[in-house]
């Protein structure tokens, strides 16, 4: 993909102030000020009522039983702006990474054998391991079945899965995502193995494609691939090894490379080199197949040293390669090779190597040399040729592996890796103000990986603390617009050391507080608790505290406990900090209150049955602070506050006995969670779903449920509420629910809890 004109260089930057880092990404339409700057930020960040959102339990004692309170979402960090742009951009559909078939290679000698069986295997099984050693061939094997199987290029799915970080392989997540990515499917299900095979099955049945995943480092980056696609093909090529006392299934069909024969060896040299050369020393040509010809890619490397220099004979290569045993045979032809090229050549090669990200972009290698693109486009072509680097896939280059140990790091490889940095981050910028439009997210999904790569350098200088700061706010975005939460806690961690090893305390409070938002949202009250006084106490007092802070005490107050009076005061001082006509921070203020008034409304009814009356005018309250906050969502444009005050909306009207007008608002908020990208949003809206059906549609309620927990995190409140649920709507696995809902409260095992927390453990433990 073409990337748009790079920006220029940016005046240098104020001493950021707290959150300053994440609304700088977004200054083109954020105010300049600093008092409008607050402001601002406090309408960029969304609602603790959006976070703290209610599930009830599976009865109908509404009053005797009230539903229980999910706390855990949080602070999410997206603006009214992207919201709305996500709604009205028909382009806002997941990107598809450009996937067809690498060119096949004419004739593979050696392996008519291999390439009929695993043609054959994966007509006849569906999915088929083309597996063996680095440099043994497996990608020209695969690459070629594929063309067999699906010659029409729009037929064909294609993802490389080789490392971006060459100090760890690809997660199963990540892998997921790169094949819905490749199939242009939504990637809502990346986190759930089983859901990501539904929908590659469903997107491949009765369609005649081929999806090849080259490069599989393990059998468990894969092992959640549909067994068998009726009509489709799916081809998996790589080591593919199987560590940890792991094995693949014996139904899946593999297909084993082995070393070239010799005489394979020799035809393939012969097929590059003339055939007077291989004929002159036929004791040399021998050796050299012996030794060194078994490996297609070493075969290949050998043939194209020897096609390059005429002059070289058989025997003298054979002695050169003999003499340096403890070296690797290709990184020897390389060195060679090396030798061959222009010194502009070798000092791009140098910066590429010892760059920590494995696959960069002609764009970034520009960035890298400081050269015109034209000059550094002919030296990539001449490394290229030469073996040094290989072609990835478009317009994105890899050294190869052999290569790296025979450049030394250059004198100005600090510059060089400085321009790519700032390059990284005015890309960040550029693309992160366009989500979620198709080309931002193209971007994204390719190098978000370079990007959290970058943020985690070890040893950050001084120089690179305004582009790491860029980077991790547009990796922030990013994360939480596909609800990666895993990635948003990774990258906020390596903001927080960076920010500690360069000494910056108002980025350190602004990770912090991150870290606190992304454990309220995967249920762990005690880190949301521990990383909110981390950024509380990189404050002055709690009259400096911006919106945030106020609201983030809120949240977590809820999810450790029932101190509503506080919970109260909080809210209270985050609406001080409000301006008056700031429509998104008083919807949020809106949601917040309706919010405290059902918790009040439920420990009313947990109390005393005679206290029902009090419960039903605090429902009654948050009844009319919805309204009014759906308006003003709706008023803004903010989808997931419409989303919230919907749900919200929904579960006081269960609790008033309105069944009807409550089904008909989750629908709506699913939609909009939908919309918005929102799984987990969408996911306690299903589980509410479910129980208020009748105990008649226990088979409903049982599928809605177990969609939700697919969706969920391991552990919090709703996935605790769902376990118990499913428990009583399919009481043959109660006990195996029951073990995994008490697991699922393991946060607040020996400390303080919510009433909610209670009586849901207590529930779960009478099953």
């Amino acid at each position: 993909m073409s990337s748009p004109s790079r920006k220029p260089s940016r005046e240098p930057r104020r001493p950021p102030s707290l959150f300053q880092p994440v609304l700088e990404m977004l200054r083109s339409f954020l105010p300049k000020t600093p008092r409008e700057f607050l402001a601002a930020a406090i309408t960029f960040v969304s609602s603790l009522g959006g976070a703290l959102l209610i599930e009830t339990f599976f009865e109908n004692l509404k009053r005797l039983i009230p539903v229980a309170l999910f706390v855990p979402i949080g602070l999410f960090l997206l603006s009214t702006r992207l919201l709305r742009a996500r709604e009205q951009n028909p382009e806002s559909g997941e990107p598809v990474e450009p996937g067809h078939l690498p060119p096949r290679i004419d004739a593979l000698i050696g392996r008519d054998s291999e390439l009929e069986e695993a043609v054959d295997r994966v007509r006849d099984r569906g999915l088929v391991v083309v597996r063996g050693l680095a440099k043994i061939g497996t990608s020209a094997l695969a690459v070629d079945v594929g063309w067999s199987l699906a010659p029409e290029v729009e037929l064909q799915h294609y993802a490389d899965l080789r490392r971006q970080d060459r100090n760890r392989a690809e997660d199963v997540p990540s892998v997921i995502r790169r094949v819905l990515r490749t199939l242009g499917r939504p990637l809502g299900s990346a986190e759930d193995p089983e859901e990501a095979e539904r929908e590659v099955l469903s997107t491949l049945r009765d369609t005649g494609r081929v999806l090849l995943l080259d490069n599989v480092e393990r059998w468990s980056q894969v092992a959640w691939l549909p067994r068998h696609v009726p009509g489709s093909w799916v081809i998996v090529a790589g080591e593919v090894r199987t560590d940890g006392g792991e094995a693949i299934p014996t139904d899946v069909a593999v297909v084993r490379l082995d070393p070239l024969s010799p005489a394979d060896g020799v035809a393939l040299l012969r097929s590059q080199v003339a055939a007077d050369r291989v004929d002159a020393a036929p004791e040399a040509t021998e050796r050299l197949a012996t030794l060194f010809l078994r490996r297609p890619a070493i075969a290949a490397g050998i043939g194209r040293w020897l096609a390059e220099n005429p002059q070289v004979t058989i025997a003298s290569l054979v002695k050169d390669l003999e003499s340096r045993p403890n070296d690797p045979t290709l990184q020897v032809l390389l060195d060679m090779q090396l030798g061959r090229t222009r010194p502009a050549a070798r000092r791009l090669l140098a910066s590429l190597a010892h760059t920590p990200i494995s696959e960069l972009g002609i764009d970034c290698v520009t960035a890298l040399a400081g050269e015109s693109e034209h000059e550094v486009e002919q030296t990539m072509q001449e490394l290229n040729q030469h073996g040094l680097v290989e072609k990835v896939r478009e317009s994105r280059f890899r050294v190869v592996d052999a290569a790296r140990p025979i450049v030394q790091p250059p004198e100005n490889q600090g510059v060089a890796w400085r321009r790519l940095l700032e390059y990284f981050a005015e890309r960040a910028d550029f693309f992160a103000e366009r989500l979620p439009q198709r080309e931002a997210r193209t971007w994204f999904g390719i190098e978000d990986r370079a990007l959290l790569q970058i943020l985690r350098m070890p040893r950050p200088a001084p120089w690179a603390s305004g582009p790491l700061w860029r980077i991790a706010d547009a990796l922030e975005v990013w994360f939480l617009l596909e609800q990666r939460h895993e990635e948003r806690r990774d990258a906020a961690r390596a903001l927080a050391y960076a920010a500690r090893t360069l000494k910056a305390e108002d980025v350190q409070a602004t990770a912090e507080l991150r870290l606190c938002q992304i454990a309220l949202v995967l249920g762990d009250p005690r880190e949301a608790q521990r990383r909110f006084d981390g950024a509380a106490g990189l404050q002055t007092g709690v009259e400096s505290w911006p919106a945030q802070l106020h609201l983030a005490r809120a949240a977590t107050l809820l999810a450790t406990g029932d101190e509503f009076a506080s919970v109260e005061s909080s809210l209270v001082r985050y609406a001080q900090k409000l301006p008056g006509d700031d429509v998104s921070g008083q919807t949020t203020r809106w949601i917040n209150m309706a919010v405290l008034q059902i918790r009040r409304g439920q420990v009313c009814g947990f109390e005393e049955k005679d206290r029902a009356g009090e419960a039903d005018r605090l429902y009654t309250d948050a009844f009319g602070m919805l309204i009014q906050a759906l308006g003003g969502a709706q008023q803004t444009g903010d989808v997931n506050a419409e989303a919230h005050a919907l749900e919200l909306l929904a579960l006081v009207n269960h609790f008033m006995e309105r069944e009807q007008e409550a089904t008909a608002k989750w629908a709506q908020a699913v939609v909009l969670y939908r919309r918005s990208g929102d799984m987990i949003g969408q996911a306690r809206c299903q589980m509410n779903q479910a129980a208020a059906l009748p105990a008649a549609r226990h088979r409903d309620a049982a599928r809605l449920l177990r969609s939700a927990l697919r969706r969920l995190p391991p552990t919090g409140v709703s996935t605790a509420l769902a376990r118990l649920h499913l428990a009583r709507v399919d009481p043959r696995n109660a006990q195996a629910q029951r073990e995994r809902g008490l697991a699922a409260l393991a946060p607040w095992d020996g400390v303080a809890e919510p009433l909610q927390v209670a009586e849901i453990r207590k529930r779960l433990l009478r099953l």
